[in-house]
């Protein structure tokens, strides 16, 4: 690996080893590594350097793993990724959404929360990108680009971070209007708040696999391979066609 022609360097923690293996594939990242007994897979491509790392599921093992690619590898950008259940009607099975800012739910309900809001909150560059013109419509033609090469929609929208399966429609309900959220997972806050605290720009790239209902399992058990090659085609797409160092760096 020549360190001369790597002018950009971006990360993605992937929680579930089956997340990491099809990133693996559809972004053909080779040089497979085992540290502190994580995978970690790597290739250098139009002067990116991207690395995937098979974190483990959870908080702490992502944000472990956040922290290692921050400190060790020097990112310009970490990308949490993975599978997440909708909570927007607007979402289906195999749509993308960019998180703009997720809340850790599973910590304090409503109201202890917005006692707590900044403390419990994250956010992505995608805040940024909704209130720079130049930056929205770069990101609106990558939506379209995918749409016809990937066939999938994406998204921009908040997320409800948390510990625990969201499995019934009360919960989502909750979720929906008291988080403001259309989509949960138990760990992009750890990714999002360890860039966060470190001053590292930061995405949130999730796929959705379920209803995040009283289906949610059987739904996810169907439906995650499929949504994750969607996911991980539009974020090769996204990474090395450039989109992503174009929106980033627009005036």
């Amino acid at each position: 690996m020549n360190e001369e022609i790597i002018e950009y360097r971006a990360a993605i923690i992937c929680p579930v080893p089956r997340e990491y293996q099809i990133c693996k594939s559809r972004l053909g990242l080779i040089n497979e590594t085992i540290i502190n007994n994580k995978k970690i897979a790597r290739l250098t491509k139009n002067k990116i350097l991207v690395t995937a790392v098979s974190a483990g599921i959870g908080k702490i093992n992502c944000a472990a793993a956040a922290q290692r690619m921050i400190s060790e590898l020097r990112c310009d950008i970490l990308i949490d990724s993975g599978s997440a259940g909708a909570l927007d009607e607007k979402c289906s099975c195999g749509d993308i959404v960019f998180a703009v800012n997720s809340y850790e739910h599973d910590i304090l309900h409503e109201p202890g929360f917005n006692n707590l809001k900044k403390e419990l909150s994250s956010s992505t560059i995608m805040k940024s990108v909704l209130v720079n013109e130049k930056k929205l419509s770069l990101f609106n033609d990558f939506k379209l680009h995918v749409r016809e090469k990937n066939g999938c929609d994406i998204f921009i929208g908040d997320c409800a971070s948390g510990e625990k399966n969201v499995n019934s429609k009360i919960m989502k309900e909750t979720l929906k209007t008291k988080f403001n959220s259309i989509i949960c997972n138990w760990e992009t806050s750890a990714v999002l708040k360890t860039a966060n605290l470190c001053g590292v720009h930061c995405l949130s790239i999730r796929s959705v696999s379920d209803g995040a209902d009283e289906n949610m399992m059987s739904d996810y058990k169907k439906n995650a391979n499929g949504s994750l090659e969607k996911l991980y085609n539009a974020m090769a797409i996204f990474i090395y066609d450039g989109w992503m160092r174009k929106i980033i760096e627009a005036l």
